[in-house]
């Protein structure tokens, strides 16, 4: 029964990702459509190609971004704000139960948004969509496709960038959903949460600026697994496995300190 509430209270959001996804589909059929006559004297190198490929994820992780903090100020913490916090919590229903099944459908949806994505971008490299937007093109002669393309990119960097994708966006709905419970109003939990990210920036410029021998230790909120991606080798970043493992065991504590202010809220 709460999961179904979670749901009903994200899916608008949730619809909005899946737009998003369907109009970038769309864009890849125009381009395989249209792509070959209007881009025919396109000169691009492997390098332009990757640095537009790389334009195209940081789009994808700021909308998602985004997707992902509107995910979080959704449950609870507005319902308190909005006057209804009096009939949802004097249900007979433990108020754990609200942030984790939050935190449950929350996690489902973007982990959905995620693969949708991935299957999008798989969708467009096996359609050669890219292949005709990055030919190159020698004497008006129709443009060439580059042999490599992020089809030839090991399974392995695909399943990292996932992994680390999904573990920013959860850090973000994290924390708008801390923020939100903390302050019962979805526009305090955004700002909260874009409030951390600009403080951490500013934290760890100065710290790099003033204390540089402390600057490798700092947490890196991106977590870029690899060092290079496309015509070098691929090799991952030091110490990012280990990122991983205590991004994985910090998330957990931001339900639990979810849980302890809704447990001391009254209503």
């Amino acid at each position: 029964m709460l999961l179904w509430k979670s749901w009903r209270d994200l899916r608008i959001t949730f619809f909005v990702g899946l737009g998003w996804l369907a109009l970038q589909l769309l864009a890849a059929i125009w381009v395989l459509l249209r792509g070959a006559h209007t881009l025919s004297t396109t000169i691009a190198t492997p390098d332009q190609a990757v640095d537009s490929v790389g334009l195209f994820i940081v789009v994808q992780t700021v909308v998602f971004a985004l997707i992902s903090s509107a995910l979080g100020t959704h449950g609870v913490g507005r319902d308190i704000g909005a006057g209804s916090g009096s009939f949802v919590l004097t249900r007979p229903v433990r108020r754990a139960f609200y942030v984790w099944s939050e935190w449950g459908a929350g996690l489902i949806a973007i982990a959905a948004l995620l693969f949708l994505s991935v299957l999008d971008l798989w969708i467009m490299i096996r359609s050669h969509a890219f292949r005709i937007v990055f030919g190159t093109s020698t004497n008006g002669a129709p443009p060439t496709p580059h042999a490599w393309t992020l089809a030839s990119l090991p399974v392995r960097v695909a399943a990292m960038d996932a992994l680390c994708a999904f573990l920013l966006l959860a850090l973000v709905f994290a924390l708008a959903h801390l923020g939100t419970v903390a302050f019962h109003h979805s526009t305090a939990g955004l700002l909260f949460c874009l409030g951390f990210f600009i403080g951490w920036l500013i934290v760890t410029g100065l710290i790099r600026h003033n204390v540089p021998w402390l600057a490798p230790h700092i947490p890196d909120l991106l977590l870029h697994p690899f060092g290079s991606i496309g015509i070098g080798p691929v090799r991952p970043v030091p110490h990012v496995f280990s990122s991983i493992l205590e991004r994985l065991a910090i998330l957990p504590l931001f339900p639990l300190a979810a849980q302890l202010l809704l447990g001391r809220t009254e209503v």
